[in-house]
């Protein structure tokens, strides 16, 4: 399993929120749960931040979350990140699933 920690950082809180609720009503989030290997692709906001948003995502494999990266829905993330102006730092760890 390969667990990707994406901090998004963007200028302010609206920024963040509009980012944010586009993404959402663009089922972004939703499409990417949907594709084979995801295991978890949930987006939170951080207790001491307002211009922050943490997207945890989980993939079966690396070759799952390349094959992600050329979905439409991702490079409409892309153009979403452009409109406001978010940087984004990826944290990426291989592990174990134990159940």
């Amino acid at each position: 399993m390969t667990n990707f920690y994406v901090t998004y950082t963007m200028p302010d809180k609206e920024s963040r929120d509009g980012y944010y609720r586009e993404v959402h009503e663009r089922n972004i989030d939703g499409k990417s749960r949907k594709e084979d290997g995801c295991i978890r692709y949930d987006f939170f906001f951080p207790a001491e931040s307002d211009n922050q948003l943490f997207l945890l995502e989980q993939w079966e494999t690396r070759e799952h979350q390349r094959v992600h990266c050329t979905s439409d829905h991702f490079m409409e993330m892309g153009t979403l990140k452009e409109k406001y102006s978010v940087t984004t730092e990826i944290i990426i760890e291989e592990s174990e699933r134990i159940d």
